[in-house]
């Protein structure tokens, strides 16, 4: 299922009242009628290429726990300024730079460990084949190479300086210095080093972090002196393959509302099955799927029905969505069928080519005004029409709807007396 579209994203103002509706003694109003949710979670997704390394773990009492771990094979000197020099090795580092996206808490300690491959990546697959979650790649976690127990400041983008091991970073430096063919041929050099892990340790970490790579693709920073009459301190970075970099994201929903959920199915449930809750999480990924299953019952009084305005209101729960959790700036409605593949996504009723993003209101001193809202008036006029053999859906969707772009989460509670999300319903009958 393909969830990405291509819109510029708008805001459209969505109003609850219109005087010339509610004065009409044809049109009969319905505050909150009945909605159905569903969490729909995807088995798997492409993890491979985006030059991005997600680490660390957090447990989400809602969502479940989430881990990530990143694999890099790394690339030999384009130059190699060692060679024919007097040089001397200072020390070495596997450079991570924070890109601002995080999960979890951000004050809490962090570590991270630093493993050797005892395989290629590639060797499992095709060279230019794309790594899906959940795949992995064997390594030496007996032994790490660099460790780090730091605190990570990700919207200040402060660099993470994991220092490799000193035995390590000699022979990596020496065999650099003096062996032409693993400093000159990639296919020596991944013999001698066929990538590295970048683990977290799940027991101790309390938020997963997104990293790039220093100065862009740089990865193992060396840092020498060159011996002359007035020494220099230098130092220079060895790049990672993009195409054979790849994350492996692990879930554990044990304790949570998605405890019947399996981390490596496609599944759906309903929210009655969930404590009475829907997620959505580009983490995951996971959608909240939206139905109606009352609304034909709004042609049993009158022999014409129109149904004027529909608006859909989606309440932020604070006691499900506070800190540190980020709600998604922007929501897209798709309109799906019974296999959940998706057609088009709810426009703005004024602009065809405009999809609508929720208009989101932030208002924490009023209860409940937090709020997404979704005039979906021609969607439900649709249904009406098609009868009861539509097999239409709508799927709740963050705009940026995977962990690359954006991560946020929503939880929505569907409790009966008094549901997070509401269909408000002006119904004209004659």
């Amino acid at each position: 299922m393909v969830l990405g579209m291509f819109w510029a994203c708008n805001k459209a103002d969505v109003l609850f009242t219109d005087s010339s509706i509610t004065e009409d003694p044809n049109v009969t109003y319905w505050d909150n009628y009945a909605v159905a949710l569903s969490t729909y979670k995807l088995d798997t997704f492409a993890t491979t290429g985006d030059s991005l390394f997600v680490l660390g773990t957090h447990a989400d009492p809602l969502f479940g726990k989430t881990s990530g771990m990143a694999f890099a094979e790394i690339n030999h000197p384009s130059q190699n300024p060692l060679k024919d020099q007097n040089v001397i090795l200072d020390s070495a580092a596997v450079v991570l730079v924070p890109n601002g996206n995080y999960y979890g808490d951000t004050t809490a300690p962090f570590r991270l460990n630093v493993y050797k491959l005892t395989r290629l990546i590639g060797d499992d697959t095709a060279s230019s084949a794309t790594y899906y979650n959940p795949a992995t790649i064997a390594y030496d976690n007996s032994n790490a190479i660099a460790t780090i127990n730091t605190r990570v400041a990700p919207l200040r983008k402060d660099s993470l300086f994991l220092k490799l091991a000193d035995d390590f970073a000699q022979d990596l430096f020496d065999q650099i210095r003096n062996n032409v063919n693993i400093s000159s041929n990639q296919n020596s050099f991944r013999t001698y080093l066929k990538g590295i892990c970048i683990a977290t340790d799940s027991s101790y970490n309390k938020a997963l972090f997104q990293f790039r790579g220093a100065s862009g693709a740089g990865l193992i920073r060396i840092y020498y002196t060159l011996k002359g009459l007035y020494n220099e301190h230098k130092y220079f970075d060895l790049t990672y393959n993009a195409s054979k970099q790849f994350n492996h994201l692990s879930y554990n929903y044990t304790g949570t509302p998605m405890a019947s959920f399996s981390p490596l199915k496609s599944t759906i449930t309903e929210s009655t099955e969930m404590q009475n809750t829907a997620l959505l999480s580009n983490y995951l990924p996971s959608y909240i799927k939206i139905t109606f299953p009352d609304i034909l019952n709004v042609k049993q009084t009158y022999l014409y029905v129109k149904v004027v305005k529909a608006v859909l209101e989606i309440r932020v729960n604070s006691t499900g969505n506070a800190y540190p959790y980020q709600l998604p700036g922007q929501l897209w409605l798709y309109i799906s069928n019974l296999n959940n593949q998706v057609s088009a996504v709810v426009t703005d009723p004024l602009d065809a080519q405009t999809p609508q993003t929720g208009n989101l209101v932030v208002n924490s001193l009023v209860e409940n005004g937090t709020k997404y809202t979704f005039d979906i008036t021609s969607y439900i006029n649709t249904l009406i029409d098609e009868g009861r053999f539509s097999t239409k859906a709508l799927l709740l969707s963050a705009v940026n709807n995977n962990y690359k772009s954006e991560t946020s989460r929503l939880a929505v509670f569907n409790k009966a007396d008094d549901p997070d999300i509401r269909l408000k319903l002006y119904v004209l009958g004659l």
